[in-house]
């Protein structure tokens, strides 16, 4: 169980129900503790004392529990707790689990995360990796705590932006047939288009199927894109599939439903949103929101009991109409989460790389994958929390050496393979069972703290959506095993004393493996 169950349970036996405000935080920094709970300050709104008194009078009958050494008062009312030596060893003992950090938080739950779905309008760049990185840690991070997970990528293949992007090949290949074409307002001049043109004319593509080709093309781009990143998905849907659902969907939609100026609408203003949206418009063409509901109706009819969606930054505005929809097709809205992953500025040199894939002047995902490779490119897309912009240079994420985090981390997980393959050399044999109380350095209890704190990490991170918190978990590690390295000896003379440390050094690697796989990301055995 997750320390801070396990301290919110001793919590609960001596004041009854825990309110929601409560929260038990890990300590950082050892002199303050290794937790502390707010306990004191909620309860101080519902009776006649300050923080403080309250958390006085309840230091001594939590310190009568023997998992703390110590339970402190910190002003203006904090209660932190030092763990005791005894709890330490003997839950360091469980942490050699295979499953070490699962919970079943989802309890089987079935859910469907939609994540990129960029419309195939060109080649990826890293705006849309960052949803890619994100998603797939998510996927894996839920499916960790017992959530049955699918992934989806929604592929966009109607629509005004497709036209535009079809009109833009057309001047490319009337171009190279010897009929100078501009292209037209607002369309698509990247030189991808230009080698597409090529391969028809060279292939003699039909007329008519050049629009198919074209998106083929760009989709076969992306996929391939995507495979190279390390990003799978379980399915691949088209827009183009849920215009047979417009008709069920208007029927259903029809007591919220009014036509105004030959257009039909959806009272989205009743369901909280800021104005009402068209469903088909004045000319008979249906809207991208018709089929976007169309295609949510179908993920629910699929019997997904979750949905979760990762959208760009531009579509903070388009939830309130969404869940109003679903709500108004008989669906609970709060099945449906909406996840928005901000802008990612990728620098080079401390100079912002320009991308827009309308002016053709932007860096592909595959050229920044050939440049630093997938796991530094999606820890980097994972060091910030999605609601939050995001930055990172790539001269950094290319250097081999500790100022790149994620070669910081893998370097702690080569370390101790190269320590246990040291100590099979001098024939040191591993026991499953070594003396955990020689393990007495302070090296040594912050990291057996760090691996204690690991299945908080997990269960915080997947009860908010944020695999963020495991990038930091993982530095912080790191960080402790390489002081540890390089200040004690692991594979000392006194043999139980070093099998008490190899012990140490395998749950190390193990957390750290478990950690980097739920985000996506290699152990290399070298370096």
């Amino acid at each position: 169980m997750p320390i801070k169950e396990v301290i919110t349970q001793i919590i609960k036996e001596i004041i009854g129900e825990i309110p929601k405000q409560h929260e038990i935080k890990f300590l950082n920094d050892p002199k303050l503790g290794d937790y502390a709970s707010n306990i004191a300050f909620i309860l101080s709104q519902s009776e006649n004392k300050t923080p403080l008194e309250i958390a006085q009078e309840l230091r001594p009958k939590l310190a009568s529990y023997a998992i703390f050494k110590e339970v402190n008062v910190a002003s203006p009312g904090f209660i932190n707790f030092v763990l005791s030596r005894e709890f330490l060893l003997k839950n360091l003992a469980e942490a050699k689990k295979d499953n070490y950090g699962k919970n079943d938080l989802g309890r089987g739950q079935r859910v469907l995360v939609e994540y990129i779905s960029a419309n195939p309008t060109g080649p990826l760049n890293v705006v849309q990796a960052r949803a890619g990185a994100f998603g797939n840690a998510l996927v894996n991070l839920l499916k960790f705590v017992n959530y049955d997970v699918n992934s989806e990528y929604y592929i966009n293949d109607k629509g005004t932006q497709i036209d535009i992007l079809y009109n833009s090949l057309l001047a490319r290949i009337h171009t190279l047939q010897g009929k100078p074409t501009p292209i037209p307002e607002n369309g698509y001049p990247g030189e991808y288009l230009l080698n597409i043109a090529q391969k028809i004319i060279d292939n003699n593509i039909p007329e008519d199927n050049w629009r198919n080709f074209l998106l083929d093309e760009i989709i076969s781009w992306q996929k391939k894109s995507l495979l190279e990143m390390g990003v799978k998905f379980d399915n691949f849907v088209q827009e183009s599939w849920y215009y047979k659902l417009h008709p069920i969907i208007l029927e259903k939609l029809q007591p919220y439903t009014y036509y105004q100026n030959g257009a039909l609408w959806f009272k989205s203003k009743e369901f909280g949103d800021t104005e009402d949206r068209v469903l088909i418009t004045a000319n008979g063409r249906p809207t991208y929101f018709l089929t976007d509901v169309s295609y949510h109706y179908d993920k629910f009819n699929r019997g997904y009991d979750l949905l979760i969606n990762i959208w760009g930054p531009d579509h903070h505005g388009y939830i309130p109409r969404m869940k109003g929809a679903l709500q108004a097709l008989g669906f609970d809205p709060n099945r449906l989460i909406i996840i928005i992953a901000q802008q990612v500025s990728l620098l080079r040199n401390k100079e912002k790389i320009t991308m827009s894939k309308r002016a053709g002047e932007y860096i592909t995902l595959d050229e920044v994958l050939d440049e630093i490779g997938p796991d530094a490119l999606k820890f980097f897309l994972l060091m910030r929390r999605a609601s939050q912009h995001l930055e990172f240079d790539l001269s950094l994420a290319q250097k081999t050496s500790q100022e790149n985090p994620v070669y910081y981390v893998q370097y702690a997980y080569t370390r101790i393979n190269s320590i246990l393959r040291n100590a099979q050399e001098k024939q040191l044999l591993l026991d499953e069972n070594p003396d955990l109380n020689l393990l007495t350095t302070s090296y040594e209890e912050t990291l057996i703290k760090l691996i204690l704190h690991f299945p908080d990490i997990i269960l915080e991170s997947a009860l908010h959506f944020e695999p963020h918190h495991l990038v930091y978990y993982l530095l912080n590690l790191a960080n402790a095993f390489h002081k540890y390295y390089e200040t004690i000896r692991v594979l000392d003379e006194n043999k139980s004393l070093a099998n008490a440390r190899l012990y140490l050094c395998q749950i190390i690697r193990q957390v750290i493996k478990t950690a980097l796989t739920i985000l996506g990301i290699s152990t290399p055995e070298r370096m």
